[in-house]
């Protein structure tokens, strides 16, 4: 795997992960619109940032557009549109820096720290079916196209942005990356399964490990412990110092896992399967066995929304949408309600 630095960049941000809010009384909306531009910043011309009690910002499927997610668990609505619908192709945001990762049209990937709402070209010529996803603290992200040779590691979050390009010889399944820049990526193997490497920051480059398949994986917050699930025998691993630990298997409810995720304070793991909508919750301290809830949906994700464990599950559209909030005492599965017709 070879890495070469794409650039380096001053300003504003980007990430997509979540976490911390500003919880102010009201509502108020704004979105952004395109403005002057100077060098690689453009300064808006007008704004709407939605304030109040805030679950981050979600990409809308529907239009195409970055909204609020207005509320609380259980009790939301998606706000108004950050910018007009076409503007951007794809993109994701993290509360935990306040920043977002967008891909315009022409496959420019773009980063907007809220709420200066300037944003700042990172790389060209991105494809638009890339897959976004961020460090638990947002200051690390991936871009990514599952089945390319290459995927982007942006770091520097989110004062110093540099985007550099990570090639592999196999096609690659998956990638994160953890709060200290060590970077996983999921590849397909000589003769059969899927080959983990581990990159550190300074480059040096190791094997975790070998699943029959693909099944996600992310690292625990602010911890170099990695979270690996094997979608060929159903089980999900902790692996520290490159050491595994069984946590879950099928009789724990997992079935063909597809997505991977830990809340902010380690404590809690979610893993979303790809069959029969279920979630299942595991005890990173080990004192409750794991805990399976299911959703009136199938799941494509686990993106991490403002709070401790509250993960985005399906991203809502004209269809509504589905989260989970882990930290409670039983995990709730909750309903995100689609973009209100005219909105």
């Amino acid at each position: 795997m070879k890495l070469r630095s794409c650039g380096r960049l001053s300003a504003c941000l980007v990430s997509v992960t979540s976490v911390a809010i500003v919880f102010v009384s009201g509502c108020s909306r704004s979105s952004i619109s395109t403005g002057t531009t100077s060098g690689g910043t453009t300064t808006p011309a007008g704004s709407t940032i939605s304030s109040g009690a805030q679950m981050g910002y979600i990409w809308n499927s529907s239009d195409s557009t970055l909204r609020a997610l207005v509320g609380v668990p259980g009790a939301n609505q998606i706000g108004a549109a950050l910018f007009p619908a076409g503007t951007y192709a794809t993109g994701a945001y993290t509360s935990q820096t306040r920043t977002a990762l967008l891909i315009d049209p022409r496959g420019n990937l773009k980063a907007v720290a809220l709420p200066s709402e300037q944003t700042v070209q990172l790389e060209a010529n991105v494809p638009l079916s890339s897959v976004i996803s961020f460090s638990p603290h947002g200051g690390y992200a991936v871009v990514m196209v599952p089945g390319s040779t290459s995927l982007l590691l942006v770091s520097g979050l989110p004062q110093s942005p540099v985007a550099t390009s990570v090639n592999s010889t196999a096609k690659i399944q998956g990638a994160t990356v953890s709060d200290l820049g060590t970077l996983l990526v999921a590849a397909n193997g000589a003769t059969a399964g899927v080959t983990i490497t581990a990159t550190v920051a300074n480059g040096t480059r190791s094997t975790l490990a070998s699943v029959g398949g693909f099944g996600g994986m992310s690292f625990i917050p602010g911890s170099e412990d990695s979270l690996v699930a094997d979608s060929t025998v159903n089980t999900l691993a902790r692996y520290h110092n490159g050491t595994p630990t069984t946590l879950a298997t099928g009789s724990s409810g997992l079935n063909q896992p597809l997505a991977v995720a830990a809340s902010q304070d380690g404590h809690w793991a979610v893993v979303a399967d790809s069959t029969g909508g279920s979630l299942v919750r595991v005890d990173l301290t080990g004192a409750t066995p794991p805990a399976q809830s299911t959703c009136n949906c199938s799941p494509t994700q686990l993106s991490a929304l403002n709070g401790n464990a509250v993960f985005e599950v399906v991203a809502p559209g004209t269809a509504p949408g589905w989260m989970i909030q882990a930290d409670s005492p039983t995990s709730r599965v909750l309903f995100i309600p689609p973009v209100r017709s005219g909105q």
